[in-house]
């Protein structure tokens, strides 16, 4: 596959990914969910559908793509692969492919900065016990490092061997109560291994930087581990009043902080959702839940097939761009001439008695001279024997002579060419079969 197809796949993917989050969000406004780890396991679904669906539809469907391209619009390989860039003569295919490199490296420093924050933090930090924080160790036998920081905007937990919980200064003016709460919230992020999953969707988010399904996907993610935390929590402390005046008073006491990699206690962009569903003293039933989950599962994926079938990835070009012979950049010559093309050469005259074995092509997708081949000068010639339906459609192609390389961008245009339908001797339309050449020439 050629850089320019592949990007072109992670555009297709990408507005997959968009139609499938935006039902994903749509189903969920409709039927909502107010058990904590059904909502969790409902946005979980969702991120994986979006970084896997298309990819795995693609392999159990395959050719289903090239069938359609007149419904996909993301046709826009030939432009990235034929189309020299204005820096350095590079095609756009390239300048694009580093583009998403770099992002992915930029966050990817960010993330190690993050990292290193967090390391300097627990170098300046000091030890703190209370109380309170040994009770709430014991209640869920649970123990961690807690040390208390001037840097720390609020309550973080990192570290997965030896877990600790950064405290702000401002803990210590909260009550043995609010302190316990905290404590709690944050010992049961580390009994769940959250902060493993907060390193994992981070290095998610640095490859895929440009993908906005999975940066909303996520925050919504982590929303809902936050409200399962919260559920916890309310039942450990046995008082949901206690646990809403802890939160609301961390949220009055925090301070703006430098991102972290760490799993915090609050963010202030995500409290009015753990408040609303911390204040419903009464949950749907069971029953219903689940019966809500089922229909937006199956609306999903219903939603997921019709993204596949609009946007399908292994298209590999469309329409072409320019004139069918040549290539814009560099003045590659490529021509693609059926025998029926030879024969109206020869005798133009002959185009009125035009027989069977000579259809008249309606639609010509011009194949895409493969980057590695033009890499490696390679010329040559690729004879396909294709099979015409009644209506004009190519029913198969079959490649008969010519180098693999040519042969695969071959096949992927030709499968797309449609002819005048053949006429039998009773005027009624009749499958035919006739043999393509396509000539690969670098000038």
């Amino acid at each position: 596959m050629s850089l320019a197809a592949l990007l072109q796949d992670v555009g297709a993917a990408c507005v997959q990914g968009l139609v499938v989050a935006a039902a994903a969000g749509l189903l969920f406004a409709l039927f909502p969910l107010d058990r904590p780890r059904l909502r969790l396991a409902w946005w979980q679904a969702a991120l994986a559908a979006v970084l896997l669906a298309p990819w795995v539809l693609a392999a159990a469907w395959p050719g289903a793509g090239p069938g359609r391209v007149e419904s996909a619009s993301l046709g826009f390989a030939p432009l990235l692969e034929g189309t020299a860039a204005p820096l350095g003569g590079r095609s756009w295919a390239e300048l694009v492919a580093g583009l998403l490199v770099a992002g992915a490296l930029g966050r990817g420093i960010r993330l190690g900065r993050g990292l290193r924050r967090l390391e300097r933090g627990l170098r300046r930090a000091v030890p703190l016990s209370s109380p309170a924080l040994d009770r709430a160790g014991n209640e869920l036998g649970v123990r961690a490092t807690f040390l208390l920081s001037e840097e720390a905007g609020g309550p973080a937990t990192f570290g997965r061997s030896r877990p600790v919980v950064l405290l702000p200064r401002s803990f210590l003016e909260m009550d043995p109560e609010g302190q316990r709460a905290v404590a709690v919230h944050e010992l049961l992020h580390v009994r769940r291994g959250d902060w493993t999953r907060t390193l994992a969707e981070e290095a998610l988010l640095a490859v895929l930087w440009f993908h906005p399904a999975v940066h909303w996907l996520v925050g919504r993610v982590r929303l809902g581990r936050e409200e399962c935390v919260d559920d916890d929590a309310v039942r450990v402390l046995g008082s949901r009043t206690t646990y809403l005046e802890a939160l609301l008073e961390v949220a009055r006491r925090s301070r703006p902080g430098r991102a972290v990699p760490a799993a915090p206690f609050l963010r202030e962009s995500r409290l009015a959702g753990r408040v609303e569903l911390l204040l419903k003293e009464v949950t749907m039933s069971r029953a219903r839940a689940w019966s809500h989950l089922a229909v937006s599962a199956a609306s999903l994926v219903l939603a997921g097939a019709l993204a596949a079938w609009s946007f399908p990835l292994g298209v590999p070009g469309g329409e072409p761009l320019a004139e069918p012979a040549a290539s814009p950049d560099a003045g590659d010559e490529l021509e693609a001439k059926t025998k029926a093309d030879k024969d109206k050469d020869k005798d133009k005259d002959k185009d009125k008695t035009r027989s069977a074995k000579e259809p008249r092509i309606l639609r010509k997708v011009n194949p895409v001279y493969p980057v590695e081949a033009k890499a490696d000068g390679l010329e040559g010639t690729v004879l396909i024997e294709v099979r015409l339906a009644k209506d004009g459609t190519v029913a198969e192609a079959r490649v008969t002579s010519g180098h693999p390389t040519l042969a695969e961008a071959s096949l992927a245009a030709v499968r797309q060419w449609r002819y005048e339908p053949v006429l039998g001797p009773d005027g009624e339309p009749v499958e035919a079969t006739l043999t393509v050449t396509i000539r690969f020439t670098l000038a």
